[in-house]
């Protein structure tokens, strides 16, 4: 009589799964309160000013976790001229500027409105893939960014929604650029060997160090207030170790248990996140008009994700789950270096 197999490894399989689900879910919510956090931080310091210090701290602890092994190291090669001039570009588009725009767009529109907007890099990167990455436009994308357009165009106020259009536009013009970031990663992450570790770091240090400095300059009384509000405080901590630290490990954690697809659906939790804590901390709500905008961005960057398919003749599936899987990692910090011409989450970023 033989054996029977023994029952350990399917219920290792189901624990890990769940982990890797709590741990997407859990990072999507991180992710989604930055937006609050910000808003909150706002009340002492300026736009700049938050986004300078939390990554400026942000980047004292990733250094940390790299100095005690917890993240890989940087690669060793030698730092060429190009190399370098790609990973300035990169730090640009996914770090200063990025975090530049999505701060003041909150401070212009509020974090609920921003929250759903800035998201939509993921659109953006599924857009750029084609000239950038060779990719074919597919239908899916010319949908998904005319339901992003329609969507943002509600929440800018072409309907009376009441929202500052200016902090819709600088969020949007935000995502672009993050959204190029994700695709140039991809592209020149490989042939520069520029992993995950180095690129985060050159993220951080231009949205910390170089826009503290920038705040410094143009408004130094509100960089290191006198009499700080104690909430402002206690949100630009919750920045420093939730949005641009513990939220970038969950997502790790996650895309090493679980499928970039299941991934991507838990992240599409951020905007929602974000929009039920500015409720609850801010009584920051959407108007029926924001509804509706709301509604058509998180139907665009679930179609952008590979999430919701047209029909299954119309988009490969093997492509959205490569697509979804490298932006995912890239915006995580995970290395981008290991198939760098693959097409472009959706990971949440928000400002982290």
């Amino acid at each position: 009589m033989r054996p029977t197999a023994a029952p350990a490894a399917p219920s290792r399989g189901i624990s890990e799964h769940r982990i890797g689900t709590a741990a997407a879910l859990a990072a999507a919510v991180i992710y989604g309160a930055a937006y609050p956090a910000t808003a909150v931080a706002l009340r002492s310091f300026s736009p700049l000013a938050v986004a300078g210090l939390s990554c400026t701290l942000a980047l004292l602890v990733v250094l940390g976790l790299v100095g005690g092994g917890v993240l890989p190291k940087t690669s060793p090669s030698s730092m060429t001229r190009p190399r370098l001039v790609r990973l300035v570009v990169l730090s640009l588009l996914g770090g200063l500027f990025f975090i530049a725009g999505v701060n003041v767009a909150v401070a212009i529109s509020g974090p609920t409105i921003t929250g759903f907007v800035a998201p939509l890099y993921a659109v953006f990167a599924t857009l750029f893939a084609v000239p950038l990455l060779g990719e074919h436009i597919r239908t899916s994308t010319i949908v998904a960014f005319g339901l992003a357009f329609i969507g943002t165009a509600l929440m800018a106020g072409t309907v009376s929604t009441g929202v500052p259009p200016g902090g819709v536009l600088l969020a949007l013009v935000a995502a672009a650029m993050f959204g190029a970031y994700i695709v140039l990663a991809r592209r020149w992450g490989r042939p520069y060997q520029l992993d995950g570790t180095i690129i985060t770091i050159a993220n951080l240090i231009g949205r910390g160090p170089v826009l503290l400095i920038a705040a410094f300059v143009l408004e130094p009384g509100r960089v290191m207030p006198a009499n700080p509000d104690p909430a402002a405080l206690v949100a630009l901590l919750t920045l420093v170790f939730g949005s641009s630290t513990s939220g970038n490990l969950l997502l790790i954690a996650a895309l090493h248990r679980v499928s970039a697809g299941r991934t991507s659906v838990a992240l599409l939790l951020t905007p929602v996140a974000s929009a039920v804590i500015a409720a609850v901390v801010l009584d920051d709500r959407l108007t029926a008009g924001g509804v509706l905008g709301a509604t058509l961005i998180l139907g665009a960057m679930a179609i952008a994700s590979g999430v919701l398919r047209l029909r299954p003749g119309l988009v490969s599936r093997g492509a959205n789950r490569r697509l979804d899987r490298r932006s995912t990692e890239v915006a995580a910090g995970v290395a981008p270096e290991r198939d760098a011409n693959v097409p472009p989450p959706t990971s949440a970023s928000s400002p982290r």
